[in-house]
């Protein structure tokens, strides 16, 4: 885990990008995690600089979704689309069929196999919240234990469909935006051995490769 005192956008951005482009430069497929929430931002930014390329062999998911019908006004997906997120040679997944909740994850679920089983590299962009959720898997949620790639469950204020902790084991790298004094407890706490229960993020240190861009710690 590496910590990198930056926030600046195009400069997240762009070190997303270069790690998708070098990867499809060498002829690999490349399976990226876009997240919802404050990081969307950073993947319409990043999806700018992967247009410039051939990206024919990108395919691109959401970690997590807020269930409804297909470009709801919350929907995580249509909250990229409306950022600018283009990719006119990428295969996108987008998670909402307009079908139940429950039908809708089963296919979520099985596209996941499909899609982890047949790239070669795969990385997300993920954010942090306050309260120590990444993706979908809120603290106490059945996301942090439930054994299938995809899960769905009521949550607050969305009934949410989200990778697993299951899933997110199968990412190759993982780069993190968290922004704002109020995620610094939460990101010193990751550093930590805090209960994955409690703060689901913590299952982010389980993926090989993990970089978090933060304001937190001025001095490092």
């Amino acid at each position: 885990m590496e910590f990198k005192n930056e926030t600046d956008i195009k400069i997240v951005a762009k070190f997303v990008a270069n790690k998708i482009i070098d990867k499809l430069k060498s002829g690999r497929t490349v399976l990226w995690f876009v997240p919802g929430g404050s990081a969307i931002a950073v993947a319409a930014e990043t999806s700018r600089i992967i247009a410039k390329f051939s990206h024919s062999n990108l395919s691109v998911t959401l970690t997590d979704e807020r269930y409804g019908p297909p470009g709801h006004q919350d929907s995580n997906w249509q909250g990229l689309l409306d950022a600018g997120l283009r990719l006119p040679e990428a295969k996108l997944i987008q998670v909402l069929t307009g079908e139940n909740i429950i039908n809708t994850t089963s296919k979520f679920n099985d596209i996941l196999k499909q899609e982890l089983d047949g790239a070669n590299y795969r990385i997300g962009l993920f954010g942090i919240g306050e309260n120590g959720h990444t993706a979908g898997i809120m603290p106490g949620s059945v996301a942090v234990s439930d054994e299938h790639l995809a899960c769905w469950y009521k949550a607050e204020k969305f009934d949410r469909i989200t990778l697993t902790s299951k899933a997110i084991q199968r990412i190759d790298e993982v780069i993190v935006f968290a922004k704002g004094e109020a995620k610094w407890k939460t990101l010193q706490d990751l550093e930590g051995e805090e209960d994955v229960t409690k703060q689901p993020a913590q299952i982010l240190k389980r993926v090989p490769l993990l970089t978090i861009f933060t304001d937190y710690k001025k001095d490092l």
